[in-house]
């Protein structure tokens, strides 16, 4: 196994330190998960892998995220 140079350890480690992991429900699975964050106000759900946008609205929401390139790799294998 080849090892990761000094300087795309502390990419990565950086990457890492940034996340924001929140609990929720997820709109795609409908189940409580852990949705992790790296991108503001995009997260991902561990449990099905949707991605979800946040909205701040007097409430937290959570909403469905459907990518362009995703459906295109869904349908074209």
């Amino acid at each position: 196994m080849e090892k990761l140079s000094d300087n795309k350890r502390k990419i990565f480690a950086d990457i890492i330190r940034k996340a924001k992991m929140v609990d929720g429900i997820c709109p795609h699975c409908e189940e409580h998960s852990l949705l992790i964050g790296i991108v503001n106000d995009y997260y991902r759900c561990m449990s099905c892998g949707g991605d979800i946008e946040q909205k701040v609205n007097g409430k937290i929401s959570y909403l469905p995220v459907q990518l362009k390139e995703y459906d295109e790799v869904k349908d074209n294998g």
